[in-house]
C-alpha cells in the first residue's frame, strides 16, 4: 500500500471519528437541554434549528464538497497555485453567500415564524442567523484542506465547534432561563453561532500554521497560466446544484412539518402554546433518542460507498451482494433493538429524564420509536446505492416517502384524539416507504435475490428476547422498589445483556460484524474458538 493511500485512509478514519463524536455530542446535548427549557422551549429551538439547517445546505454543507473536488483535481495536475486560487475565490464566494443568507434570515425572521405559525420562535431565529455566516467561512477552509487530503483540520474544527456550541449554549440557557423559555431557547441556539465562529478560528489558526508549506508549493508554479475567477465560480455552482437539491429534501420536509403540525394541532382545537409544546416534545425531545442509533448507521453508510464501488470496479458481483447483505444485517442489529427498547420503555424513560412533562411525551416517543428501524435501513441502503453509482435513486425514493409522510401527518394530526401521534405515524410510514423502495431498487439493480429471511431472522429473535426482558424486568423491579429510575436503568442493562447473549448463542453475529465494534477482533477470536461465531 502506498504512503498516499495510507494517508487517505488515516484521514478518512480521523474525519469519521470526529463526525461520530460531534453527532453524539449533539444528540446527547438535547436531552439535558430539554430538561432545562422543557417542551415549550424545545418547540422554539427546533423551529429555528430547522430553518438554519435548510439555509446551511445552500452554503457550507454543499459548496465545500465542490471545493475539495476542484482542489484535489488541481493538485493532481501539479497546480498547487491554482488549488490555492480556488480556495481564495471560494472563500470570498462563501463570505458573500453567508452574509447574504444571514441578512435575509435576520430581516425576514418575523414573517417566517408567523408563516410557520410559531411566533414564539422569533428570538431563536434571530440568534441563529449569524451562524450562517460564521459556519460558511469554515466551509471554504474545510473544502481546501480536504482537497489536499488533509482531514485533520476539518476533524479538529468539527469537535471544537460542537464543544463550543454545547458549552456556550448551556451557559446562556442558565443566564436567560429566569426571563422565560423564549429567551432561554434563543440562548441555547446562539451556541451554534459561537460554535461556528470557534470552528472558523480553529481552521484559520491551522491554515496559518501550514501557510509556509502552502506558499512554497505555489512558488513552484509561477509563470503558468491561471483559470479565470468566473470559470472557477461556474464549476463550483454546477457541481453544487444537484447535491444541494438532494440535501434540501429533508430540511424542507422538516420545515413543512413545523407548519403542518402547528396548523393541524390548532385546527384540532389546541392553543398555540400547547401546539408548540407538543411539537417540541415530538421533534426536540423524542427525536433526540431516535437520532442516537443513526450516528452509527451514518458511519456505516459512509464506509459502504467506497467498498461497494471498489467491488463493482472489479466486477465482483458476489462481493457486492455479500457486502450489501452485511450492511443490511448490521443496520438491523442496531435498528431493531433500539426501536423496540424505546417502544417498550418509552414512558419510563421519559418520566426518568423529563419528570416535569406530561404523559404525552412518552406517547410521542412510543409512536416515533419504530421509525428507527426504517431510518437506519434508509441510510444504509442509500450508502449501498450510492456505491453502485445510483445516487439519484435514494433521492427520488426519499421524496416519495416524504410526500407520504406529509399526507399522513396532515390528515391525522388534526383529529383531536390522535393529535401529535399523527405526525409521529407520518414519520414512521414515510421512512418505511423510502426503505421499501430502496430495497426494491437494490434487488433490481443488483439483479440477484437476497435472502431477506436469513438476514432478518436472527436479529429478530434476539430482539424479541430483549423486548420481553425489558418489559417484564421493568415491571418486576418497579413493583419491588417503586422507583422508576432504578427500574428503568436496570431493565435497560438487563435487556442489552440478554440481546448480546442470545445473539451469540444463536450464532447471530459473524466475525465481520463483530470486528466493527471496539475491541471486537479480540472478542471475535475468543468466541470463534468456542464455536459461538462463524
Amino acid at each position: 500500500m502506498s504512503s498516499s493511500k495510507q494517508s487517505f485512509l488515516k484521514g478518512a478514519v480521523i474525519l469519521a471519528a470526529a463526525g461520530v463524536i460531534s453527532k453524539i455530542l449533539g444528540a446527547i446535548y438535547r436531552i439535558p437541554l430539554g430538561q432545562l427549557i422543557e417542551s415549550e422551549g424545545m418547540g422554539y429551538y427546533q423551529t429555528a434549528y430547522l430553518i438554519y439547517i435548510l439555509l446551511l445546505n445552500f452554503s457550507s454543507s454543499v459548496i465545500p464538497v465542490a471545493i475539495s473536488k476542484l482542489v484535489s483535481e488541481k493538485i493532481g495536475m501539479g497546480r498547487r497555485d491554482e488549488a490555492h486560487r480556488i480556495f481564495k475565490v471560494s472563500l470570498v464566494m462563501l463570505t458573500c453567500v453567508g452574509l447574504g443568507l444571514s441578512g435575509i434570515l435576520f430581516m425576514f425572521a418575523g414573517k417566517l415564524v408567523h408563516l410557520l405559525k410559531n411566533p414564539g420562535a422569533y428570538l431563536s431565529v434571530l440568534a441563529v442567523a449569524p451562524a450562517l455566516f460564521t459556519v460558511s467561512l469554515s466551509g471554504a477552509f474545510r473544502g481546501y484542506f480536504q482537497g489536499m487530503q488533509n482531514m485533520t483540520p476539518s476533524a479538529v474544527s468539527q469537535v471544537t465547534e460542537q464543544i463550543a456550541r454545547v458549552g456556550i449554549g448551556f451557559v446562556l440557557v442558565f443566564i436567560f432561563l429566569p426571563l422565560g423559555y423564549t429567551q432561554a431557547a434563543a440562548g441555547a441556539i446562539f451556541g451554534t453561532t459561537v460554535g461556528g465562529l470557534i470552528s472558523f478560528l480553529t481552521l484559520l489558526f491551522l491554515y496559518r500554521k501550514k501557510k509556509p508549506d502552502i506558499l512554497s508549493g505555489i512558488r513552484d508554479c509561477k509563470g503558468l497560466p491561471s483559470e479565470s475567477t468566473a470559470s472557477i465560480i461556474s464549476k463550483i455552482i454546477k457541481f453544487s446544484i444537484p447535491i444541494t437539491i438532494g440535501g434540501s429534501i429533508m430540511p424542507i420536509m422538516g420545515l413543512l412539518d413545523v407548519f403542518i403540525v402547528m396548523d393541524r394541532l390548532q385546527a384540532a382545537g389546541f392553543s398555540q402554546a400547547m401546539s408548540n409544546s407538543l411539537y417540541g416534545q415530538l421533534t426536540g425531545m423524542a427525536t433526540s433518542f431516535i437520532n442516537l442509533p443513526q450516528v452509527f448507521t451514518i458511519a456505516l453508510a459512509a464506509s459502504l460507498v467506497p467498498t461497494i464501488s471498489q467491488s463493482l470496479a472489479q466486477n465482483d458481483k458476489e462481493g457486492v451482494k455479500k457486502k450489501s447483505e452485511l450492511g443490511i444485517r448490521i443496520s438491523l442489529l442496531i435498528g431493531l433493538p433500539a426501536a423496540m427498547g424505546l417502544f417498550i420503555l418509552a414512558d419510563p424513560i421519559m418520566t426518568m429524564i423529563y419528570p416535569k412533562e406530561s404523559y404525552t411525551l412518552g406517547m410521542a416517543l412510543k409512536y416515533l420509536a419504530p421509525s428507527i428501524i426504517f431510518l437506519t435501513l434508509v441510510q444504509t441502503l442509500t450508502g449501498i446505492l450510492q456505491g453502485m453509482g445510483k445516487q439519484n435513486v435514494p433521492v427520488v425514493n426519499m421524496i416519495i416517502g416524504a410526500a407520504v409522510k406529509l399526507v399522513i401527518s396532515y390528515s391525522l394530526t388534526s383529529i383531536p384524539s390522535i393529535n401529535i401521534r399523527g405526525a409521529a405515524l407520518g414519520t414512521v410510514i414515510g421512512y418505511a416507504v423510502s426503505a421499501i423502495l430502496n430495497l426494491r431498487s437494490l434487488v433490481k439493480y443488483q439483479k440477484s435475490n437476497m435472502n431477506f429471511f436469513r438476514i432478518t431472522l436472527k436479529p429478530l429473535v434476539a430482539t424479541i428476547a430483549m423486548t420481553a426482558t425489558a418489559y417484564f424486568s421493568y415491571r418486576f423491579i418497579f413493583i419491588s422498589t417503586m422507583k422508576n429510575s432504578w427500574a428503568t436503568l436496570i431493565s435497560m442493562c438487563l435487556a442489552a445483556f440478554i440481546y448480546a447473549i442470545v445473539l451469540i448463542l444463536i450464532k447471530g453475529v459473524t466475525e465481520e460484524e463483530l470486528a466493527l465494534a471496539p475491541g471486537g477482533k479480540r472478542l471475535s477470536s475468543t468466541l470463534k474458538k468456542r464455536g459461538f461465531i462463524k
